[in-house]
């Protein structure tokens, strides 16, 4: 067993720590939170990317291109909507 194998995984960020629990806390399925984890992280990385909108109603016009391919392609995938709504939402919480 090599060392590398032996050390406990580095120190998350708090951002990484923030996706992790949305993930844990909307994902009752164990064998798919590693696919939903890597969704997040690139929605919360698009959306870094992208100007605040100014009003908590947020409309499709909202997001940019680079955030709409990104739920279309984990979509594609077999991912639930319904999922990817509520992290995204979660995710997106600017109140």
């Amino acid at each position: 067993m090599s060392k590398r194998n032996c050390h406990p995984p580095h120190h998350e960020s708090p951002h990484e720590m923030r996706l992790r629990e949305i993930v844990d806390e909307l994902v009752p399925d164990d064998s798919q939170k590693q696919a939903y984890l890597a969704f997040a992280r690139g929605l919360a990385m698009a959306e870094r990317r992208q100007p605040q909108a100014s009003s908590h109603k947020l409309q499709a016009s909202d997001f940019g291109v680079r955030t709409k391919s990104i739920v279309e392609k984990w979509f594609r995938r077999g991912l639930s909507g319904n999922l990817l709504w509520l992290i995204g939402d979660a995710i997106l919480d600017r109140g």
